[in-house]
């Protein structure tokens, strides 16, 4: 069962990401959202990405410029809202961390 991932606030302020690192699986997919798009620059965004490298990362790109983060393709793929629609129609589930 794959699932979809919603990431709203950062690691910084809250252990959520902490928690959504240790569930995610190798056939999820992470999207960073409001000031989850801040995780692009903690210790555990490195640490998703060794221990799940084909897990796809997206980021709402309105948000990430809302905050002044700068990400890179490399990281995270910049996505709209409209998208965000999509990918949970791709996913079994989703599972929004607030």
């Amino acid at each position: 069962m794959t699932i979809l991932h919603i990431q709203r606030t950062s690691a910084f302020d809250k252990n959520d990401f902490a928690q959504c690192v240790a569930t995610v699986q190798s056939n999820d997919a992470l999207v960073l959202i409001d000031d989850g798009c801040y995780n692009v620059t903690h210790s555990l965004f490195n640490t998703l990405k060794s221990l799940h490298a084909d897990v796809k990362v997206f980021h709402i790109q309105e948000h990430a410029q809302a905050r002044a983060i700068k990400i890179i393709n490399s990281q995270s793929q910049p996505i709209a809202m409209a998208q965000l629609v999509e990918l949970t129609f791709e996913y079994d589930s989703t599972i929004t961390w607030q």
